[in-house]
């Protein structure tokens, strides 16, 4: 075999390389894309049921403790970037002095722009607190 025959075989494969890696690099990106958020959705979640732990904490009845609770999370999280398709706030626990209250936030997070990595098209992140009522001041 000749040298020209062995380039008239090999033309045009550069270009289906090219298309072959640029593709595989792209996939690479949304992977690590999707990754990152959602890794870091879940500390900011974590944080934010925290927050809303110590907020809930600080109140004097259930439906307050609720609503501050479920303000403060959502503040938290538009804070650091993060709009939840869907934000769950669940506060429980009661708050009389030296009880505990638990605060569980949910938010389900969109992927629909990194779906070709592999990511469904979202994906829900949960984070949960646990606060003391304080017993010099005592919720109820």
């Amino acid at each position: 075999m000749n040298t020209h025959d062995r380039e008239h075989r090999d033309c045009g494969t550069a270009g289906v390389e090219a298309a072959i890696a640029v593709t595989a690099l792209l996939a690479m990106g949304m992977l690590v894309i999707g990754g990152l958020r959602l890794t870091n959705t879940r500390g900011d979640v974590q944080a934010a049921a925290r927050s809303a732990a110590r907020a809930a904490a600080g109140e004097y009845s259930a439906g307050d403790a609720t609503a501050a609770a479920g303000r403060v999370a959502a503040t938290a999280l538009a804070g650091r970037g993060h709009a939840c398709a869907d934000l769950s706030v669940e506060v429980e626990g009661d708050l009389t002095a030296g009880s505990v209250v638990t605060v569980r936030v949910t938010c389900e997070v969109l992927l629909g722009d990194v779906v070709l990595a592999g990511f469904p098209g979202s994906s829900t992140v949960s984070g949960e607190a646990v606060e003391y009522v304080d017993i010099a001041r005592g919720g109820q």
